[in-house]
């Protein structure tokens, strides 16, 4: 959008200042018509190359995007991969260390049962 806007605030200073120097340059009227030919197809040129450049941007823009698109994809991807990994890397400690909370448990419930309650 952006680009759109300065490209139309271009091609409108363009024609204005060429306007302006036209009519305000001092000339015979034919010399003007051959003046106002000649800026006229200078700025046909201009805007077709501009429109070229414009489609170029808009190409390179999306083919950009698209490679921006497929390495996000391949990064997701890859983080899982990392993340599956990590998962089954740590089952076994979990495992362990569900194992030692039970025995702990059982040796707070053992230490509790063997100790001797006081009454007040």
């Amino acid at each position: 959008m952006k680009a759109k806007s300065l490209l139309i605030g271009f091609l409108t200073g363009t024609v204005v200042a060429g306007a302006a120097t036209l009519l305000s340059t001092p000339s015979s009227g034919k010399d003007l018509r051959t003046r106002i030919k000649t800026n006229t197809d200078e700025i046909k040129t201009t805007i077709d190359e501009l429109k070229v450049k414009m489609q170029n941007i808009k190409d390179d823009t999306m083919e950009a995007s698209q490679i921006s698109k497929e390495t996000v994809k391949t990064f997701i991807s890859d983080v899982q991969v990392v993340i599956e990994n990590w998962k089954r890397e740590i089952e076994p400690n979990k495992n362990e260390l569900l194992k030692n909370v039970q025995e702990i448990e059982n040796s707070l419930k053992e230490l509790e049962a063997a100790a001797p309650t006081s009454k007040n």
